[in-house]
């Protein structure tokens, strides 16, 4: 063959596999191309998605923290400004309820905590304690509020009983009590006297020898309803005190913290209350700085009457809750000149 002839064949062949290789490269970026766009596309598409899924989901959070802002300012309108050092919380129990009269009232307490200092108040009111209850013509009982008007008129008479802000309420039924008392892994109480009584009509059996008892719930709430030794509803306000020392050194240990899921979620089902979730932070504030104090425990100052109601001493209460809630001092702009007029 020519040598003309062999040159041009092999330009010719590598003309070929030069378009082959083009051809091999535009293929590439082709795939390469549309490889792109589908990602860029399901991309684009994740991210719609994705921007619509945050716009609803902010939009029920807006709406729901909307709603809360709404309710506490509701509550707060009410308040007085004298206490917003402080966070009082009205817990409520109730008994298991009467076919003719439904739940009452059966343990009232006022739990104030101390911004400042993390102190922690605890005031025991008596559930027969007379007080004039909003709308009533002469005073009464004060569990009777909570059955004339639920907890909005229960908690109407204590703040007008205490004279205080009360900024959160807390209802909690003895069913509920337990579920927490077991929850919690059960709570450590001294019992000081043994605890005898039965009531078949009432299914209600009491059996719980003196000394150191571990309570688990369901023993826990017959020691809350026990009245029947010789210092009676007395000596029941004082074993009401003791459980909730004990229910607060319980909440401290540091094993509960693997249990406040199930807490919660008991909270959530069976305690009616104002505390919501966004009042978290400021919660989670105040317990940290409740690790080091002990709660002081006390009882409203007065006395049994001959008919098994408790009378405030008016004057030892005001005192009291003086001694609580300090009033602050006046600012040195509004006294006069030198602070003498």
């Amino acid at each position: 063959m020519p040598m003309e002839s062999q040159t041009k064949l092999n330009v010719q062949r590598k003309r070929k596999i030069l378009r082959k290789k083009r051809r091999i490269k535009f293929f590439r970026v082709i795939v390469f191309l549309l490889l792109l766009a589908g990602a860029l596309t399901a991309a684009g598409w994740v991210s719609v998605r994705l921007y619509s899924w945050a716009s609803q989901t902010y939009a029920t959070y807006a709406e729901i923290y909307d709603g809360y802002k709404q309710r506490r300012a509701l509550r707060a309108a009410s308040f007085d400004p004298r206490f917003d050092g402080y966070t009082n919380i009205l817990f409520v129990g109730l008994d298991a309820g009467r076919e003719d009269s439904g739940q009452q009232a059966d343990n009232l307490f006022l739990v104030s905590l101390c911004h400042e200092d993390g102190a922690v108040r605890i005031l025991n009111i008596p559930r027969y304690t007379l007080t004039q209850i909003p709308g009533m013509p002469q005073a009464e009982r004060i569990n009777n509020a909570y059955h004339y008007g639920g907890i909005p008129l229960l908690e109407q008479s204590v703040a007008g009983l205490l004279g205080v802000t009360i900024h959160h309420y807390v209802v909690i039924d003895i069913e509920a009590l337990k579920e927490v008392v077991d929850v919690v892994g059960g709570i450590d109480v001294y019992v000081e006297t043994p605890m005898d009584y039965e009531d078949p009509e009432g299914d209600l059996y009491i059996h719980i020898p003196k000394g150191y008892q571990h309570m688990d719930g369901d023993t826990a709430q017959k020691y809350l309803r026990f009245a029947s030794d010789e210092l009676g509803a007395y000596g029941r306000a004082k074993r009401q005190q003791a459980f909730v020392k004990a229910v607060y050194d319980r909440m401290l240990q540091p094993d509960m913290v693997a249990r406040l899921p199930l807490l919660a979620d008991v909270w959530q089902r069976r305690v009616n209350t104002t505390i919501e979730a966004f009042d978290s932070a400021h919660f989670t504030n105040l317990v940290r700085k409740l690790s080091g104090t002990r709660p002081e425990m006390i009882l409203l100052p007065g006395g049994w009457d001959q008919n098994g109601s408790w009378v405030c001493d008016q004057a030892a209460a005001e005192a009291k809750m003086a001694e609580l809630f300090p009033a602050e001092p006046e600012p040195e702009e509004n006294k006069g000149f030198f602070g003498i007029f």
